[in-house]
């Protein structure tokens, strides 16, 4: 799962406070967030920590999570897709899913099963995928 996906989860789970009130808490200007907007990693390690520490959670949480950008995640589906290879998604709840890639968008996959169920998954649930960090930003 990406940072920006990380982010969003856990500020639904800590009230829903606007980003706008998040940035003015960590002392930064106020504006749209964009660590949790982007699809790439989040360059400012700084920024990182302190939204780490906003939440109260460990860096590295938020280290593994910034490795995994959406974009690493749409290079897999779209590589899978263009080859017919099969893919696997683990979910944040533990399951791991697998199929062929049907489609893809910004928000979800179509991803077919063996059994020839559509799966359409939501790609905020993705938390890890293989190779997930191997990917280069273009």
């Amino acid at each position: 799962m990406s940072l920006s996906d990380h982010l969003r989860y856990l500020r639904a789970f800590n009230g829903g406070e606007h980003p706008d009130a998040i940035y003015k808490a960590l002392g930064l200007e106020s504006g749209i967030m964009g660590a949790e907007t982007g699809y790439r990693p989040v360059r400012d390690e700084a920024l990182v920590a302190k939204l780490a520490d906003y939440y109260s959670r460990p860096l590295e949480e938020f280290q593994w999570h910034n490795a995994r950008p959406r974009k690493f995640l749409t290079f897999y589906l779209a590589e899978a897709m263009r080859n017919k290879t099969p893919v696997e998604l683990r979910l944040r709840s533990g399951q791991t899913l697998t199929g062929t890639v049907a489609w893809w968008d910004l928000s979800s996959t179509g991803l077919q099963q063996e059994n020839g169920r559509l799966l359409v998954v939501q790609r905020h649930a993705v938390i890890d995928w293989p190779n997930a960090t191997e990917w280069e930003d273009v």
